[in-house]
């Protein structure tokens, strides 16, 4: 039984699941914030709604 799909469709369907699997093992790593760590980190790097939209870059993470 064959399902057709190309070296490079197959490929691109690793590359995805792959990066899936590292950002869940990324986030495993990472330890919780608690409240006062959080107000920390916005005091130091403000919020995410501080920053404009367009000063951020798409990153395919290629």
């Amino acid at each position: 039984m064959s399902l057709g799909v190309s070296v490079e469709e197959l490929r691109r369907i690793v590359r995805e699941e792959v990066r899936k699997a590292l950002l869940e093992a990324l986030m495993e790593l990472a330890p919780p914030v608690d409240e006062e760590e959080q107000r920390e980190i916005e005091r130091v790097a403000g919020r995410p709604s501080d920053y404009r939209e367009e000063d951020f870059v798409e990153w395919s993470g290629g």
